[in-house]
């Protein structure tokens, strides 16, 4: 359900009464609001940073990717150029995401050119679209920090306790390269059973309740959940593990064109 700007700044209107009273605002208010605005944005766009590096058994590791993106929601359209240096193996993407006579099409730039493919039933929410969003989702419990500033804006800090499910990715990343699972297919899930609290951060809009930024930092978290194994012949020692998203242009993100040369894109059929 959209809520209206006026329905917001009354809100915040209220939010920044009570601050003015001493009483700080309340962080449970704020998260969800944030989280209504980002389920409700018309457009926006989000550039996502995440960075891993660790070693094993003294062996060093280093993943790094970068994503920018532009979200619309009448007609649905994304556009994401990725970048990525996985172990010094460096890659690069380019793909869109729009509406087309009623249905959802891929486009794919590959080394060979653009290729097409069918969407399908395909999630077009905010969420499902740019991932930091899901932090938001996998939100236990929220306490406000302070007021600050996010670019230009005031914002407000708010400290997530998020479930272990956020750090699943990293973790498979680790196993995988570490080669630390010996074939077993529940090793991830067992790591993640046993994370301690992970904390991230979203910086709401102090006018708006947009959210401005996530950020999540679980180099210490990974640490414990790979210290814990008892008897394992290998050894890791995380020394970065981060990931930053800031969204921007809520309801004013520039429109999503299709590039001239992916129009002649050849068509495959999607996998699944």
């Amino acid at each position: 359900m959209k809520i209206s700007r006026l329905a917001a700044a009354t809100a915040f209107s209220m939010i920044y009464l009570l601050a003015a009273c001493g009483s700080r605002p309340d962080a449970g208010v704020l998260l969800r609001e944030a989280k209504a605005r980002a389920a409700s944005a018309g457009s926006c766009a989000a550039v996502t940073v995440s960075e891993l590096s660790f070693t094993a058994n003294g062996a060093g590791h280093s993943f790094r990717s970068k994503t920018e993106l532009v979200y619309r929601a009448d007609p649905f359209a994304v556009k994401s150029a990725q970048s990525s240096q996985n172990d010094g193996a460096a890659g690069t993407g380019e793909t869109y995401t729009v509406t087309e006579d009623g249905r959802l099409s891929f486009y794919c730039k590959t080394p060979s050119g653009w290729q097409k493919s069918d969407a399908g039933d395909l999630d077009t929410s905010p969420a499902a679209q740019i991932a930091a969003l899901r932090l938001l989702d996998e939100t236990e419990s929220q306490s406000y920090v302070r007021e600050t500033e996010t670019g230009s804006r005031k914002t407000h800090k708010i400290e997530l306790k998020l479930k272990s499910e956020v750090l699943r990715g990293f973790v498979e990343n680790i196993v995988t390269a570490s080669g630390m699972a010996n074939g077993s297919s529940t090793a991830v899930q067992a790591l993640l059973d046993g994370a301690p609290a992970v904390y991230g951060y979203c910086y709401a809009d102090a006018e708006t309740g947009d959210p401005l930024r996530l950020e999540l930092d679980a180099a210490d978290a990974l640490n414990q959940i790979f210290g814990n194994i008892d008897g394992s012949p290998v050894k890791i020692s995380v020394s970065a593990c981060r990931t930053v998203c800031d969204l921007s242009t809520f309801g004013s993100a520039p429109a999503v064109a299709l590039p001239e040369e992916a129009k002649n894109a050849s068509s495959v059929q999607a996998e699944g």
